[in-house]
């Protein structure tokens, strides 16, 4: 764990190609291309003539890399469930946030 996060502040400063980004997370480079043309991965510059990633793709295919060791998924199914986990992340942070708005308990009706 202490490896990734010096990764990642490291990551923070320096941008890296395709290829690179297939070497530090172990997933090949076609498949890398083929997220990153479903919008799952996204580069830092889109309009650039070579694509250039940062720390957010990197955290992103090693998250697809998981998913495909943990649950033998093929290169198309995995931008529709990493699509799927952000929705579940959003939808649940914005639940986090009203229920700290909130004055009662989840769940507790006030009044009679």
């Amino acid at each position: 764990m202490r490896v990734e996060l010096t990764e990642m502040l490291w990551f923070e400063e320096h941008v890296v190609s395709l290829s690179e980004l297939a070497e530090l997370t172990g997933l090949p480079a076609a498949t890398l291309e083929e997220l990153v043309s479903s919008g799952a991965i996204e580069p830092i510059d889109a309009s650039a003539a070579e694509p250039r990633f940062g720390a957010v793709a990197l955290s992103a295919a090693r998250h697809a890399r998981r998913l495909r060791e943990d649950f033998d998924l093929d290169t198309q199914a995995l931008p529709l469930v990493m699509g799927l986990l952000e929705r579940i992340d959003a939808l649940e942070q914005q639940l986090r946030s009203l229920r700290a708005r909130s004055p009662g308990r989840p769940g507790r009706r006030s009044g009679p």
